[in-house]
């Protein structure tokens, strides 16, 4: 009797299926149709991330002002505050302004950022004596830049950046953060200076200059030379797209300036 009470138990769990008694069906989020593609697992629950890189890319345009101070300059050259100075106008100023692109790598704390920029001078033509002693203030040159007087610079910064204001503390809309760093770059000089200088019958380059005689010669300028950073500002995010950096610091000359553009 036990052998045909098994023998029907095994029958039934054989026939159920057919007769419509199925057993419940789990979903394992992968989809009941063999001709669906598979997709992720769980995504009505957790979406699939857009993309899997760590770190955020940026494009900027890049805007400085560069100098060298005065009392840098008085170190090397007299001036029109100096005693028996020469000539009727101060001593010219060296300074420009910079255009250029960023391309940037963002990471949690680390940026590393690469340019390619042109740097246009701004210094207008003068009269530089250098400081000799015996003091001699009619042996100095006369320097006219030429047009187009500019270096173009390629190179690349690290930056290590701290969040002062963090994007997820105001729900992406605003951040703050504080960079440091610095860097390296090559540049090369475009244009010339002309220069004049003192004649053997004691007059000085800048009579010469406006006697309207021509240079004697371009002023000796290695074509090319290291640009030397040292950066620290601060970058204001808005939203996860845009973001504006105000730094200032040394690039081979002082500079301040600010870059600003998007992020993807």
């Amino acid at each position: 009797m036990g052998h045909l009470f098994r023998s029907c138990s095994l029958a039934t769990a054989i026939l159920a299926p057919r007769l419509g008694h199925t057993a419940p069906q789990l979903d394992d989020g992968y989809g009941s149709d063999p001709r669906e593609p598979l997709r992720f697992a769980f995504e009505d629950i957790t979406p699939a991330p857009e993309h899997d890189r760590s770190i955020q890319m940026e494009v900027n345009l890049r805007l400085r002002a560069v100098s060298v101070p005065r009392g840098l300059l008085d170190v090397w050259f007299f001036d029109v505050d100096d005693g028996n100075w020469a000539y009727i106008e101060p001593r010219p100023t060296i300074q420009g302004h910079v255009v250029g692109l960023e391309y940037v790598l963002r990471g949690d704390s680390a940026d590393g950022i690469f340019y390619l920029e042109y740097l246009d001078s701004a210094m207008p033509g003068g009269y530089w004596d250098d400081i000799e002693v015996p003091v001699d203030h009619l042996d100095g040159a006369y320097l006219v830049p030429s047009k187009g007087l500019g270096v173009f610079g390629v190179g690349a910064d690290y930056a290590y950046e701290t969040y002062i204001v963090p994007l997820d503390a105001t729900n992406e809309v605003f951040g703050m953060s504080f960079l440091i760093g610095g860097g390296l770059g090559l540049g090369i000089l475009t244009g010339r200076l002309d220069r004049w200088g003192p004649d053997a019958q004691g007059n000085p380059s800048y009579k010469r200059y406006l006697d309207g005689l021509p240079p004697d010669e371009d002023r000796s300028i290695p074509r090319m030379y290291p640009l030397v950073d040292v950066n620290a500002g601060l970058r204001f995010s808005f939203g996860d797209r845009a973001s504006l950096r105000l730094e200032g610091g040394l690039h081979t000359l002082l500079y301040y300036g600010a870059s600003f553009g998007t992020s993807f």
